[in-house]
């Protein structure tokens, strides 16, 4: 099955806010809120396509509290 792993940054202070959306409305498999580069590692087991990965990152991206988002794609 697919995985989509996603690398957010986000406004200071949003992490946990972003977090918990991520989990709840997009139904992510797992969220973590780390340092560094990025803000937020996030994992999801779907069946998209790499178009259907990428709508979904435009939908992340609409998120508010959401700076920048990039994605991996990987069949495990």
């Amino acid at each position: 099955m697919p995985l989509g792993i996603y690398i957010l940054k986000t406004v200071p202070g949003k992490e946990k806010e972003v977090q918990k959306k991520l989990l709840e409305e997009f139904e992510f498999d797992e969220a973590y809120v780390v340092t560094g580069q990025f803000d937020i590692i996030a994992k999801i087991f779907v069946p998209l396509t790499r178009r259907g990965f990428e709508e979904l990152k435009e939908r992340i991206a609409e998120l508010e509290g959401v700076k920048e988002v990039k994605y991996l794609e990987a069949i495990v």
